[in-house]
Order: structure tokens, then sequence, then C-alpha cells
């Protein structure tokens, strides 16, 4: 069977998104994705036996934009020309902010218009939208070329907290108004999936769980590596990967160094907050207990995850897409063997408490979150068993388990 999934970004470290071209491919489908290009990435490559087609935005405005972007740059900086445009310099930036309001949607369109071209060029036997703003055209294409369509909701579109309250409002209109035209719904999570069953009244969608796949941990000392390649051995080491994005709660992990026991905490990743958590870190003068190192590679994520002694997930109930968080970490996590300290959510309280490979604390409660540490590691035989639990839920939550359900849905098994 072709099938052509269609993703909103670059597709350049979607896990969840390669995963599934990567098992369906394996299992003698043939995959195309349709993604986004930018400067930093080709527009097209094979990889892993799919093909990802990149889609080239450039609507009208955009290269306006462009256009005028340029133009005020000559002007203020005085290079040739500049004596025409200098007059001219205050008229477009006006015309530039103007043209910035229509942005995202023109924006989203383009990428309709020629990905519809494209599909309906040469039509593959399926089609699978990942997340909502994919879900629009897939649903065009699906209707027109009359074919099976699944929709793979990451998250709950409409609940991002970076939208406008308009643009949450138009998600949520096409939300009601699209994913009941699915043949198939796939989530990530159970809560997900009951709330998109309230929303839209379809049947209950299959939960897919963004597990990554066995047998990528080893053991190993616990360690610290530092952006100079220093190691120290023999210490507790406390750890969140992931991005330093709003509202997982860092500042909070940050501030529950001071109350720690034992152990060095390790924020390992990357992101827009970066230089505010340094900050944090120097002005509470915790330099010694909070350190920021850069990211591995997304194949060695487990494995360096297994060189620590507890996974923190410390994200705060900011929206639904937070409450029902089931981030990629707790799944990289288990695989490594590493009791979870993770915020009392609902999804996590589900995986951690209930399978009493961790401990839960209130969200943004710093001392709640040194207590549930400083208790995974007061006790060794308590921690043994802590870490045990977690071994047991990394065999059993892996991609290979998962990808079942993605196989049936294609006629596979």
């Amino acid at each position: 069977m072709r099938i052509d999934m269609l993703v909103y970004n670059r597709c350049t470290s979607d896990a969840r998104v390669l995963k599934e071209a990567g098992t369906l491919t394996r299992a003698g489908h043939r995959v195309r994705i349709f993604a986004v290009l930018d400067r930093t990435t080709a527009p097209a490559e094979n990889r892993d036996g799919f093909r990802i087609v990149r889609i080239d935005r450039n609507p009208l405005h955009y290269r306006l934009l462009r256009a005028m972007k340029i133009g005020v740059g000559v002007a203020r900086r005085r290079l040739p020309f500049a004596f025409v445009l200098a007059p001219l310099a205050p008229l477009l930036a006006v015309l530039r902010r103007a043209l910035l309001v229509p942005h995202k949607p023109l924006m989203f369109f383009d990428y309709y218009w020629r990905t519809y071209r494209q599909v309906r060029a040469d039509p593959p036997d399926a089609l699978h939208a990942h997340d909502l703003n994919t879900l629009p055209v897939a649903a065009a294409l699906a209707r027109r070329l009359r074919l099976p369509l699944t929709y793979d909701a990451h998250e709950l579109y409409p609940e991002i907290s970076t939208l406008s309250a308009r643009e949450a409002a138009t998600w949520r209109f096409l939300e009601r108004r699209l994913v009941g035209r699915a043949d198939h719904v796939v989530t990530v999570c159970d809560s997900i999936a009951e709330e998109l069953v309230r929303r839209c009244g379809v049947a209950r969608p299959t939960v897919l769980l963004n597990c990554p796949l066995g047998g990528s941990a080893n053991g190993g000392p616990p360690s610290r590596r530092t952006k100079r390649g220093e190691t120290r051995t023999g210490e507790p080491v406390i750890l969140y990967q992931g991005g330093f994005a709003p509202h997982r709660g860092l500042e909070t992990l940050v501030r529950s160094a001071r109350e720690l026991e034992q152990g060095t905490v390790v924020l390992m990743g990357w992101g827009g907050l970066e230089e505010e958590l340094r900050t944090l870190i120097a002005r509470e003068g915790l330099g010694d207990r909070v350190e920021i190192v850069d990211p591995v590679p997304p194949g060695e994520v487990v494995v360096e995850a297994a060189r620590a002694s507890v996974g923190v997930i410390p994200y705060e109930p900011v929206g639904l897409n937070n409450t029902y968080t089931t981030p990629n970490k707790l799944f990289d996590y288990m695989a490594a063997g590493l009791p979870v300290a993770a915020s009392r959510l609902p999804e996590l309280t589900r995986f951690v408490a209930d399978r009493e490979m961790g401990l839960t604390f209130t969200p943004g409660d710093a001392s709640s979150l040194a207590d549930a540490l400083n208790e995974i590691l007061a006790d060794p035989e308590r921690y043994k068993r802590m870490r045990e639990r977690a071994q047991e839920a990394g065999r059993r939550y892996t991609w290979e388990q998962e990808s079942g359900k993605l196989l049936a849905l294609y006629g596979g098994t």
C-alpha cells in the first residue's frame, strides 16, 4: 500500500513521524512524507526506505515581506539606493506589520495548496495526517480522491499555549468539523483519547504511545557529563532531558536543588529558556548543585539517561496538553531503567505512581519536588525496587510493542 503522510514541520527529528514511517516501510508499505522546507533542509530526501518531500512555502505576501525587509535594511544602513528608499522606509515598515497579521494562515494555505496539487497528481492508497494543522488538506484530499484517512493527534492542538484566542477558536472549529471525517483516529494517551471522544463524537481513538525502540539502553555508573567532556562518578544524578520551554517546571526544578539532601541536578537539552535558567542558577547560588549540558543525538538519549540516577518530569498543568502530558522522556526514562519523579498529573500518575516506579509531587512546588527526590534516593532497597519496576515498564513499553497497533490500521500485523 502507498501511504502519504502529512506533517507541518521539517521532519528532521520528529521521532513519532519517523518511527511510524519506518515501521510501515519495513512492513512492506511505500511511504511518502510531505513536510516543510526551510533553509536548513533539502527539498527531498530518502531515509530508511521512505521518501520525505518538503514543500517550499512561498506565497505572494511572503515574497513581499522579504522584499520590504530588504528595503528597510538598505535604507537604515545607507547602502546603495538608500537615498531612494529612505523616504519610503516608514511606509514599508507599516505595510510589513500589516502583512504579518495574516502571515500564519497564508503560510498554512500555501502548504495546503502545494501539497494538494502534488498528492492529487500522484495519488496514494491512503492518507495519514499528523496533527490538526495538516487535517484540512488531508480531509480535502481524502474526499476528492476517495481515500481512507487516518488522523494522528500528537496533542490537543487547539490547547497549545502559544495560540492566540482567535487561533484557538479557529482550530477548535476545525477539530469539531474534520476529526469525524477520518476513518481512523490515533493519539498519544488515554486522556486525550477520551477528550477527543467527548469533543468530536468519534469512536475511541487508538492509543499509540511515544515509546522508544527496545534494547536502546545500556548500563553504567551514574555520571555527570559537562560541555568540556568531564565526568564525575559516584554521586546521584537527577536528570531532566528535553526542551527548555515555558511551563515545563524547570525553574521549580532548579529551586528544588536548594533542599536536596544529595545529588546534582543536570538539565540536558536546549531551548529559549536556557539563558534565563543560567541566570536563575547564578542568582540562587546553585552553580554547584545544578548544571546545564548539551543535548545528545536522538539515538543516544536513552543510553545517556541510563547513566543518571533519577529522571524528572516537572511539567505544570497549564492547559490540557500539559495536564495530559505523556512526554517522550517518560518512556526514555523507563527504557533507561530510571525511577521517575513526576508532576502529579493524570497520565504521569498512571504510569509512575500506579506502577510504583517513582513518586509524584505537587506541580510548581519546589519543596514538594525536593521531598520526592530525597525520598527516592534515601532508601537503597526502595530505590532498587523502583528501578526494577522502571526496567520492567521499559521492557513493556517499547515501540516494537506499540507499533503493532499502527500496522493493524493498515492491514498489517
